[in-house]
């Protein structure tokens, strides 16, 4: 049976200003969000009648490596997605990639690495 979605979890010491990072820059919809004593974290993701979660960031107490690990966001056109004028979104690109792909990077404040692409990647 294939999968009918993917979420992605991240657990992070930091967690409000990556929640922020997350929602901030790539327009997400807060979908649900727990803030119990020992239990913190939300889920953010695609709203409207759709509803899809896409990133869930829980609050975690130690740090956690990330080394590696790179988030990758498919869009329609990379040159006309739309990066908040802050320094938080510093970037580099886009850039033509020898597959046919253009890709726009970033760094979160988990020093995860993000990629905003589109293009023939898959």
């Amino acid at each position: 049976m294939k999968p009918l979605s993917l979420k992605t979890k991240l657990v992070t010491s930091r967690f409000d200003e990556t929640r922020c990072w997350y929602r901030d820059l790539f327009r997400l919809d807060l979908l649900e969000e727990c803030d119990v004593p020992g239990d913190k974290g939300c889920i953010l993701g695609l709203g409207g009648s759709a509803r899809e979660a896409l990133l869930e960031i829980y609050c975690g107490e130690q740090p956690f490596g990330f080394s590696g690990l790179s988030l990758q966001f498919r869009v329609t056109d990379v040159d006309r997605f739309p990066i908040p004028d802050e320094p938080r979104f510093g970037c580099r690109g886009p850039e033509d990639r020898p597959w046919g792909s253009r890709y726009l990077f970033l760094t979160d404040p988990n020093g995860i690495s993000v990629v905003v692409f589109s293009g023939t990647s898959l």
